[in-house]
């Protein structure tokens, strides 16, 4: 009876283990080029440089893709100078950099940038 019990709680304690959760979630894609639109990077960039965990999420894996990837296209276009600096500012941090080559991401594929204060960044790649 006991050892039935002991498995569960093993189980349930390696799902709640730490790293299984992940702090922030994932943007869909008309958030994320309303957020490019906007381009505020000012707070998350400084907050990239004191993150402990760096995610990289790929937007071709987001749902829209198909129908609004013209739409993402063109607001990259406009944006280019703004992303310019984004790209510079990632650059300027070393962890961010490991996590970009841990996904085989580069460094002009980074298209925006969300960061919390408890650590934790998420950078969105064009890897499509």
């Amino acid at each position: 009876m006991r050892l039935p019990l002991l498995l569960a709680l093993a189980v349930v304690a390696g799902l709640a283990g730490p790293g299984t959760v992940r702090a922030q979630y994932v943007m869909d894609l008309g958030n994320l080029i309303a957020a490019i639109q906007v381009g505020d990077f000012g707070d998350d960039v400084e907050r990239l440089g004191e993150a402990r965990t760096v995610y990289v999420e790929g937007v071709a894996r987001l749902s829209g893709m198909r129908i609004s990837g013209a739409v993402l296209d063109a607001t990259l276009a406009r944006r280019a100078r703004v992303l310019a600096y984004l790209r510079a500012q990632v650059r300027l941090v070393p962890q961010a950099i490991k996590a970009l080559a841990r996904h085989r991401a580069t460094l002009d594929q980074v298209i925006f940038l969300t960061a919390t204060s408890d650590g934790t960044a998420t950078i969105y790649v064009d890897d499509r």
